[in-house]
């Protein structure tokens, strides 16, 4: 019988399971089609914690990102090596999904089915990376599109769409369920529309419309609770209100906060440190303490002229992708985007080597240990 067979002949399960278990989990779903027991284990959450027991758990941040002029490259090279890409391909925006293993520092692209929407949103739920919404790359109109892959399996699949298209809009993750609010429509009006995505069962359910207008808003999640934060209205646009509102899951309602955001709330990445909202931006790190306001925690970091996303790590740290000021981070001074870790405790930034082909903007990233 194949169940009784040893993980891999000649050793002991035991020393076998380690060396399973130190694979790379890019590579670990091309373990699964091997034998019934190795695609049974890889599978197992008792193998994650195994994992981590032994050390081998890596930080994968999943970045949605513009490939700009790597577009043309990769489009000519896939045409003929010796040939540069031709003009219509040096204008058509190609989104993918990048990732950094903050555990070794490399970078890959994740291969997918379809193209990557762009401005699409990117979470992570349960061993799974959620793109929701974004725009069509050809039409560039809002999509209501769900795409999931499972990162322990490596296969990907369309979830039920939103009931609604919308695109920048806040997203974030509570409690297994993807909530999205605000963004605009496919006119370009502002939405106080949102709902809630039960990934497990692929449904959607609406909720109660927020009390204002929030298109460019953020979704974090604070303490169990969804928070869109700042945002603008059809009659203002640009101009980002200093409030936010978060969802009471308890009462079905919203509650708003006035003067939450600051005034480079446009250009801020917020996040949830602990159980607090925290925001990167052109003035460093801070921590918003209520009705006493901002408190300053970490000096911007050397290098990095603007944010654009973020994904928040275990371990009190943070990811962030921002404009790169004279080269900034990128490997060969080339500009472009760049990635920065904050360690949140001790205040302190760490420039991430970002290679040239993976400088390109990052609109939406997720993070996850595995």
């Amino acid at each position: 019988m194949e169940e009784d067979q040893a993980l891999i002949p000649g050793l002991p399960d035991d020393i076998a399971l380690d060396c399973i278990a130190r694979v790379p989990q890019r590579f670990l779903p091309g373990l699964r089609p091997i034998c019934r027991r190795w695609r049974d284990l890889v599978a197992a959450p008792s193998f994650r914690r195994h994992r981590e027991r032994i050390g081998s758990a890596e930080d994968l941040i999943f970045i949605v990102q513009a490939l700009g002029d790597t577009a043309a490259s990769i489009a000519g090279d896939a045409k003929d090596p010796g040939k540069p890409a031709n003009a219509a391909d040096l204008h058509q925006p190609v989104y993918a999904l990048s990732v950094y293993i903050a555990t070794d520092g490399s970078w890959h692209r994740l291969a997918s089915p379809d193209p990557i929407p762009m401005f699409a949103q990117c979470v992570t739920v349960e061993g799974k990376l959620i793109l929701v919404g974004g725009w069509d790359p050809v039409t560039f109109d809002p999509v209501p599109d769900v795409r999931i892959v499972d990162l322990v399996t490596g296969e990907w699949r369309k979830g039920r769409p939103m009931t609604a298209a919308r695109s920048f809009f806040a997203c974030a993750a509570v409690g297994g369920r993807i909530y999205v609010a605000g963004g605009h429509d496919e006119m370009k009006n502002a939405l106080r529309t949102a709902e809630i995505y039960d990934v497990e069962a692929d449904e959607w359910a609406a909720m109660p419309a927020m009390a204002e207008e929030r298109d460019e808003s953020q979704g974090v999640a604070i303490g169990g609770r969804f928070w869109a934060i700042s945002g603008y209205g059809t009659e203002t646009q640009g101009r980002f209100t200093d409030s936010a509102e978060w969802y009471d899951p308890e009462k079905g309602v919203w509650r708003s906060e006035e003067g939450v955001c600051s005034d480079d709330s446009g250009s801020a990445a917020c996040f949830a440190g602990g159980d607090g909202l925290w925001c990167v931006g052109r003035r460093g790190a801070r921590e918003y303490r209520g009705g006493s306001g901002w408190k300053e925690a970490a000096q911007a970091a050397e290098g990095m002229k603007g944010t654009s996303c973020m994904a928040t790590m275990g371990g009190g740290k943070v990811f962030v992708m921002g404009a790169a000021r004279d080269g900034g981070c990128t490997a060969g001074g080339s500009g472009g985007y760049g990635g920065w870790i904050l360690d949140i405790g001790a205040g302190k930034w760490m420039k991430v080597e970002t290679p040239a082909k993976f400088s390109g903007f990052a609109y939406s990233a997720a993070a996850v240990r595995m």
